[in-house]
Formats: C-alpha cells, sequence, structure tokens
C-alpha cells in the first residue's frame, strides 16, 4: 500500500470513528437515479453515443459533539451503466468531512478532507487527443487545517495549510515515463495561506488581505511550478437582496520543466455576485483568471479564466426551472511546455457548456425532474476538441 493510499484509509477511519462519538446527529438521505442519452460519451472529436442509467445515493450528517465541536459528513457514491461504452458499469465516489472546534473565545479550528474518484472531463485531452488521454480515472484527496483568530470586534486572522494529490488509474498515463519522456501527471502539492480580515462597515463591508503560496509537483521529472501570489479583497453586502466580493492581486511563479524553468508574473482576480430579487427567484455569477494546474499532458500549468452564470426561478410552489452558464479559456504558453525546448506552440483552450434542468415535487419526499446539457471544447494549437449532448429523466428521493 502506497504512503497516499494508506492517508486515505486513515482519513476514512477517522470519519467513520468520530460518527460514534457525537451526542447529537442530524442524518439526511437522497437517492437520485437518472435514465438518459448522450450522444458522446467519452467526450472526444469522434463521437460514440450511448444510452445510460445512472444512480447517485447521497447521505450526510451533521454531528454535534459539544457547544464547541461539531462536525459534517458527506458521501456520494454513484454507480453509472452506459450500455454502449467500455467499460459498461462505472463507479464513482465522494467523500468530504469537516470538523470544526473552538480551541477559545478567540481561536477557530476547522479541518477538512475532501477525497474523490471520478473521470476527467472538461479541458482534459492532449494534442491530437488520443484514445488512452481521454478516458481516464483517477483518485484525488485534499487535506486542509485552518485557524481563524480573532483580534478585536472588527477583524480576524487565519492560517491555513493543505495537502492535495491525485493518483491515475493506468499507470503509463499517471506514472512519468523516463524513456519516451511522456506521462507523469500523477501529482502532489502544497498549500499555504494567511490572511487579514477587517470590518469598515458591521454585516455590510468587509476588506481583506492576503498571501498565498502553492507547490505543485508532477512526478518523475515532469515538472510543475510554485507560486507567490500577493492579493487584496472586499465582501459586500449591497442589501438584503445582492451580495458581492471581490479579489484582486499578483501571482510570482516559477514553471519547472525537463531540463529547465521559467519566472513569469501573472494576474490573479476572483469575483462573484448573487441577487435574490424575490423568494422565488435567484441569479448568481462569477469571474477569475489566475495560473492554475494543467489540464492535459503537454504543459505544466495554464493561464486560465473562468465565467460563469446561474439562475433559478420557482415558478409554482411544486415547479421550479434552474440553468447554469460556464465558460473557461485557457492559455497555454509554450514555456509552459513540460519539456524545455520542445518544438510545441502557444496553444489556446474554450471550454463551454450550458445546462437546463426542471423539477417537479410530487410530494414532500419526492421529485420528477428533466435536464439538458450541452458541452463543446474548441482549441488552437492541435489540442483534442469535441462537443456533446445530454439529455435525462430522474426521480429523486429525500429523506
Amino acid at each position: 500500500m502506497t504512503t497516499r493510499s494508506l492517508q486515505v484509509l486513515i482519513a476514512l477511519s477517522l470519519v467513520s470513528a468520530t460518527s460514534f462519538a457525537a451526542k447529537e446527529r442530524v442524518i439526511r438521505f437522497q437517492n437520485h437515479v437518472r435514465v438518459g442519452y448522450d450522444d458522446n460519451i467519452y467526450s472526444t472529436k469522434e463521437k460514440t453515443d450511448s444510452m445510460f442509467i445512472t444512480d447517485i445515493v447521497n447521505l450526510s450528517a451533521k454531528l454535534n459533539f459539544s457547544s464547541r465541536t461539531d462536525a459534517l459528513i458527506y458521501w456520494e457514491p454513484e454507480f453509472q451503466y452506459r450500455f454502449d461504452a467500455d467499460p459498461e458499469m462505472v463507479t464513482y465516489q465522494s467523500l468530504y468531512a469537516r470538523l470544526n472546534h473552538a480551541l477559545s473565545s478567540r481561536a477557530f479550528l476547522t479541518l477538512s478532507d475532501r477525497f474523490r474518484y471520478q473521470q476527467k472531463e472538461g479541458q482534459a485531452g492532449s494534442i491530437g487527443g488520443a484514445p488512452r488521454d481521454t478516458n481516464q480515472n483517477y483518485y484525488e484527496n485534499d487535506l486542509n487545517g485552518a485557524i481563524d483568530y480573532t483580534l478585536n470586534d472588527v477583524s480576524f486572522l487565519k492560517v491555513g495549510l493543505g495537502y492535495e494529490f491525485r493518483i491515475w488509474d493506468d499507470n503509463s498515463y499517471g506514472e512519468w515515463q523516463d524513456v519516451t519522456q511522456t506521462g507523469g501527471n500523477d501529482y502532489n502539492r502544497f498549500k499555504a495561506d494567511a490572511s487579514y480580515f477587517r470590518q469598515l462597515k458591521p454585516n455590510k463591508t468587509q476588506v481583506m488581505g492576503a498571501v498565498n503560496y502553492s507547490d505543485l509537483t508532477y512526478d518523475g521529472d515532469r515538472g510543475g511550478y510554485d507560486s507567490i501570489t500577493l492579493l487584496a479583497g472586499v465582501d459586500q453586502n449591497f442589501n438584503p437582496q445582492v451580495t458581492g466580493f471581490g479579489r484582486l492581486g499578483v501571482s510570482m511563479s516559477s514553471i519547472d520543466q525537463v531540463g529547465g524553468s521559467e519566472d513569469t508574473t501573472s494576474p490573479y482576480v476572483q469575483a462573484g455576485l448573487e441577487v435574490n430579487p424575490s423568494a422565488r427567484t435567484s441569479f448568481t455569477s462569477s469571474l477569475g483568471y489566475s495560473l492554475a494546474r494543467a489540464e492535459n499532458s503537454i504543459y505544466n500549468a495554464q493561464d486560465q479564466f473562468n465565467l460563469g452564470f446561474g439562475v433559478r426561478r420557482d415558478i409554482t410552489a411544486k415547479i421550479s426551472l434552474s440553468g447554469s452558464f460556464n465558460y473557461i479559456y485557457s492559455f497555454y504558453d509554450s514555456s509552459y511546455s513540460t519539456i524545455n525546448g520542445a518544438p510545441i506552440s502557444d496553444a489556446k483552450d474554450n471550454y463551454l457548456t450550458l445546462g437546463l434542468r426542471c423539477a417537479y415535487q410530487v410530494n414532500r419526499n419526492n421529485f420528477l425532474e428533466a435536464g439538458y446539457l450541452f458541452r463543446t471544447r474548441t482549441t488552437t494549437g492541435g489540442l483534442s476538441e469535441f462537443d456533446g449532448n445530454r439529455i435525462d429523466c430522474a426521480w429523486r428521493l429525500r429523506l
């Protein structure tokens, strides 16, 4: 058993053990069965269509140990049968656990761990769209800890540490191949941050300043990057119906490659807005720009811009509609390539998804749903492209 596999096992064991020590438990269960059709089940340029049946189980628990300590556990296994895909049956997992503990009247500790077993999607796909690069499964674990310390009535400090790793099922894809100098998609990432928050107007305006550090290393000699980000921001309650936040800063990064490295400076932007004009209607939006981990095997980093919109409307007490739009633009500089001096050009990557969903509440516990998802990827520089449509009908049980 690898060290990282052992860490996952220890984390899951701690989650199970602590649940029995709780003095109070609130448990919620949900089962979501979807039957649908996807005209591009692998998300590749050469489409393969398939019918599918998906069963998503959601089990969450809020555990209260004392007036100072509580925990949240969230487990979501997904079972999917695809009639015309290989393999036909796939299973994915998501597990999240968070422990909150008041160390004192001023200090508050938060520990969280998120484990996922998923299939690669979105912008993934290397130059030429090799088959082994478009149908991969991975498991990852993201462990984080933070301490909030109250300085006075209007300000507090926050310090955090984190460790994340990802391991792919296909060893030739995940581990570094010395002879061909390919693969190396397994990675480790260490994170640290320190933030200062201050309220200018209670319950209305809050400003902050922070420094974040990230060190990402791919398997073997592929390389990676480390970055330091300096940023400032504001959280604003404009009125009871409108809230928003903004972050602006600069990232100073060193991107390592096989045989060299590249120093770069890039802007850091994050912002979001939520509008609730009525009890039945809500809008959300977000945008961001930053240096990020590359989503393919050719580059070690990418400059990424993302934009998202969401809307929900309760037509009646039983019928609701929701929609989402997400767009990700990535720029891959040739100096970000995995091999220094390799004949790889700059690349641009546009990934867009559009989703619509309707839900009808039959009774207190049962819901009927219908959904549609469109996704498309267009690129320059030889990266793989695709588009696809997915429709489904669903039954959801909530207890």
